[in-house]
């Protein structure tokens, strides 16, 4: 058992205490040192009598009540106690699929980055339900056992990612059976809810809806995806594609969502689908469904805790404060004229109280702070990872404890501009530019957002702040040149102008405008060089960025065509008997 929840506050405290000591000895051996240089043998008499002794117990009681006051502020914790949990007589169970369909993109940034964004809003809004989460794809496995604590649940759902398990596919029946078998052990109400794209290639799904039927599983489906459909990626380690996934026969696959066979599951055990649009909304949805199943609420003890027991080290520190501050030179005496005598040092004292006071709190504000570094410094590590969902989430939760920092806005924004949210990425950028140091950033990054957003007179206001802060930001000078430029030609609304002009018009604006920067003295050779070296690198620059325009492009066709090959597979086959080549045999494959 860990005596303090939070020793690193005591660690800190302690090396406070130790530093205040040190001064104060030194400071009362020079007033020593002083007093016996300028009262020569009657020193002794002076430091020998109550008065000098009262004095080094308001020192021992004032630096004992700090001590105290930093070992409150450390959560002490002793003993366990058990608090009471309302629970439900019935237990959920969330089954995700983890097959590689799930990497499609037709939902940004993926299906399975929002399966998991949903999986965490339905633990927070069943927070006293016990919740079990089971991964699944050809066969199903345990990801998270039953439980209540929520924690647990967000670290084993940030570990679900597409083609995780060694059996690939997608198997209902595998999913429900893991889940039957975990809830075999627990009576009254039992609920399933599985999140998936509706791909199922299992054979015995009828005799698993049996089973769940049998045991009284409800199973709520929640559709992840569209009907249109999407090409399943295959990425490599950094997350780049490589291809797109083929059948046997050489064929792209399209993934579309199965709703006909959720709906199926969901009316066979007497629950509901759901097509998923939103987490929170998705989230709310299924308490309701799931509340309307009137389950029987039953209270009883549930989880174990350490009892914080702040309250006793901080109220020995007040008793100390009170004591030392009553506490005079020469005692009490039957004469009016302690009063004069005891006032003088009150404002003394009275200031001691209060920096105790503002000690204690500067350590707890101080708590809350470091926990909000921690959470942005997750988030960091999170975007670093191109995880921009949980960059987003520990973003959001640093701001919760820490709302005034503007850098945390800054990331926020950053985050939905990743996820081409930009309407929201415009604003969070606009709320950090309240933080003089990123100002400048911030208003730039939300002139692009606004940008993308279409919003042109926004983008506008943005990259002209930006430069009133940074007048030497070229990049925020181009982009707002760019700006007017498109709000011109909206207004003119000119659909005759050819697209090969637009180009060479936009390339000649450009090079006038870095003519125009360019240093006017000329005469200077080694300027002359510099220019010219610098003109090189921005031309290699251009190539390169017109390169991968064209690749980002063939790309495209080529999933288009894959695409439109895999939705009239007929066309596809004529193509391939006018080659001269017979059609592939059809076979049904998991992926």
């Amino acid at each position: 058992m860990d005596l303090f929840r939070y020793p690193s506050i005591l660690l800190w405290a302690a090396a406070a205490l130790a530093a205040l000591l040190f001064f104060r000895f030194k400071a009362e051996e020079r007033r020593l040192e002083t007093a016996r240089l300028l009262f020569g043998p009657a020193f002794e008499r002076l430091t020998a009598g109550p008065a000098a002794a009262r004095r080094r117990l308001r020192g021992l009681l004032y630096i004992a009540a700090l001590g105290f006051a930093a070992a409150a502020a450390a959560g002490p914790q002793w003993g366990v106690e058990l608090t009471p949990v309302t629970d439900l007589k019935g237990n959920i169970v969330i089954a995700v699929d983890t097959s590689l369909s799930m990497a499609a993109r037709d939902l940004k940034p993926s299906r399975l980055e929002n399966a998991r964004l949903l999986l965490g809003a339905i633990a927070e809004k069943f927070s006293d339900y016990r919740i079990g989460v089971v991964a699944f794809a050809g066969e199903g496995y345990v990801q998270c056992p039953l439980t209540t604590d929520q924690e647990a649940i967000s670290y084993f759902a940030s570990a679900l990612t597409p083609g995780m398990l060694p059996e690939q596919g997608t198997d209902f029946s595998e999913a429900i059976a893991t889940t039957l078998k975990m809830l075999s052990r627990y009576g009254g109400q039992k609920v399933m809810v599985l999140i998936t794209d509706g791909e199922d290639h299992s054979s015995v799904l009828d005799t698993a809806l049996k089973d769940a039927a049998a045991q009284n599983l409800k199973i709520f489906t929640i559709g992840i995806g569209t009907p249109d459909g999407e090409l399943i990626p295959m990425n490599d380690s950094a997350g780049n594609t490589l291809e797109y996934k083929k059948d046997s026969g050489g064929k792209t696959v399209v993934s579309r969502l199965g709703e006909a066979q959720l709906m199926k599951i969901a009316s066979r055990t007497g629950a509901a689908y759901l097509r998923y649009a939103d987490p929170d909304a998705a989230a709310e949805e299924m308490r309701k469904a799931v509340s309307s199943l009137d389950l029987e609420k039953s209270k009883g003890k549930g989880r174990a805790n350490f009892k914080n027991r702040y309250q006793w080290p901080l109220a020995l520190a007040l008793l100390l404060l009170l004591i030392e501050l009553t506490l005079m030179d020469k005692g009490f005496r039957l004469e009016f004229s302690w009063l004069r005598k005891a006032a003088a040092p009150l404002p003394r004292r009275i200031a001691a109280a209060i920096a105790a006071a503002a000690l204690l709190g500067t350590l707890t504000a101080g708590l809350n702070a470091a926990d909000g570094g921690a959470l942005a410094r997750q988030g960091n590590s999170a975007y670093d990872k191109k995880d921009w969902p949980k960059a987003f989430e520990y973003y959001s939760r640093a701001m919760e404890k820490n709302p005034a920092d503007k850098r945390l806005d800054f990331n926020i924004g950053d985050a939905f501009y990743r996820m081409e949210d930009y309407a929201k990425a415009g604003e969070f950028f606009g709320q950090a530019a309240g933080a003089p140091k990123v100002a400048a950033r911030a208003y730039y990054n939300r002139g692009n957002a606004l940008y993308r957003a279409g919003d042109l007179p926004g983008a506008i206001a943005a990259y002209r702040s930006a430069l009133t802060l940074a007048p030497k930001d070229e990049n925020a000078r181009f982009n707002l040149q760019k700006a007017l430029e498109q709000k011109k030609k909206n207004s003119c609304k000119n659909p005759k102008e050819d697209k090969k002009d637009k180009d060479k018009k936009d390339k000649k604006d450009k090079k006038d405008q870095e003519k125009k920067q360019q240093p006017q003295d000329k005469k200077d050779d080694k300027q002359d060089k510099e220019k010219q070296e610098q003109d090189k690198k921005q031309e290699q620059e251009r190539k390169k960025a017109e390169a991968r325009e064209k690749s980002r492009q063939i790309l495209e066709m080529m999933k288009e065509k894959e695409k439109a090959a895999a939705r009239d597979p007929q066309s596809a086959q004529r193509a391939l008997r006018q080659a001269g080549k017979p059609p592939p045999r059809p076979r049904m494959e998991d992926w």
